[in-house]
């Protein structure tokens, strides 16, 4: 069959939805994804993949003629099947729009009306695994869904390729040393994990080894909080040189090439966790506002979930305040973030690769 999975939630979404490209590949399905520009560049060198929609929403006046434009593209694909497992409903009406046979999305989403098929939301499973289970017996068999299943990550595909990578940091890999990426950054500012508190991490971690490095990735957007890591390092010229800042030119099918030959990775609750999931490369994920019960885990086998706990091991009695993070913290403290120790970090990231601090 030819399905399409239409989906333009975060980037972590996105990623996560590869469980389900990777079930829908084994059944030899042809498979189409409908996504956002950037979460496209996920699955650029994706084998997987007979094709990737770029659905792009406007807003505004221009929204209306765009939701047309995107329903014209689907149908243009003559798909047999489509999985909706974004709850917008701007999707919804997109997918209302389509001429495809059969339209599947969950159980409880709010506009039932666009869709022939619902699948069981099981919002106590990570993600990863919801977002598998919005495909029905009739297109995934029960031996392919029990061995992807099993799987329990996302399973992302690189190229490897360095090119522009290597064009600034030529000599980067000429002597075997390995190197860690620090991603700083969120959508929301509350998920961010303190600038200077990262760069007391890398400072803490680059000391305990001596033989290691520092990538520290991003966007524009996080240039505030990755110049702040930097101004930290302007005292200590010997540790800064062991550290370079991509996030002013790396685009992220080569920041996905990076983390697949890291040795671990340390993020917020944010699509650089998924990412690393996606390699299997060790993770520690920092949660401030958000939980982990909500099903957005690291899900390498080598991770740990950090998330800011009182002397007597409790949780702050206002976590968590959101689903996913908000401009500012409601109570005003930020406490789950500005109280959790960089030691913490540090000795979090030594419980899951030993090796490099014995």
């Amino acid at each position: 069959m030819k399905v399409g999975i239409f989906h333009t939630a975060f980037l972590g979404d996105i990623a996560l939805a590869s469980l389900l490209i990777e079930a829908l590949y084994r059944e030899k399905h042809e498979v189409f994804l409908i996504t956002k520009k950037m979460a496209s560049l996920l699955y650029k060198d994706d084998y997987r993949l007979k094709g990737c929609i770029i659905a792009d929403k406007k807003k505004g006046i221009e929204k209306v003629k765009s939701i047309y434009n995107i329903a014209k593209q689907i149908d243009a694909l003559n798909l047999d099947v489509l999985l909706v497992p974004h709850k917008s409903y701007t999707t919804a009406l997109i997918s209302l729009l389509t001429k495809v046979p059969k339209k599947v999305a969950y159980n409880d989403t709010s506009f039932k009306m666009p869709f022939t098929h619902f699948q069981e939301f099981k919002k106590d499973l990570h993600e990863c695994l919801r977002c598998l289970y919005i495909a029905p017996d009739w297109l995934v068999n029960k031996e392919t869904m029990s061995q992807v299943e099993k799987i329990a990550r996302p399973i992302l595909i690189s190229n490897n390729k360095l090119d522009l990578f290597l064009s600034k940091n030529p000599n980067y890999f000429n002597e075997s040393i390995p190197f860690f990426i620090v991603s700083p950054g969120s959508v929301w500012p509350t998920k961010k994990y303190p600038a200077v508190q990262f760069a007391k991490a890398i400072f803490l971690l680059l000391n305990k080894n001596k033989n290691i490095k520092c990538i520290v990735s991003g966007t524009i957007d996080d240039q505030k909080d990755i110049n702040e890591i930097f101004n930290f390092f302007s005292p200590f010229p010997e540790l800064a040189n062991r550290i370079i800042d991509t996030s002013s030119y790396l685009p992220l099918n080569e920041f996905m090439a990076l983390v697949s030959k890291s040795s671990f990775v340390i993020a917020n609750d944010s699509s650089p966790i998924h990412i690393a999931s996606g390699f299997n490369i060790p993770v520690v994920a920092i949660f401030g506002p958000t939980t982990w019960k909500f099903g957005f885990f690291p899900t390498s086998e080598k991770s740990v979930t950090l998330t800011y706990k009182d002397q007597y091991g409790n949780n702050l009695s206002c976590h968590p305040c959101s689903p996913h993070g908000s401009k500012e913290c409601p109570k005003k403290h930020f406490r789950c973030m500005r109280e959790l120790s960089p030691d913490l970090l540090v000795e979090s990231v030594e419980k899951i690769v030993p090796q490099f601090f014995e």
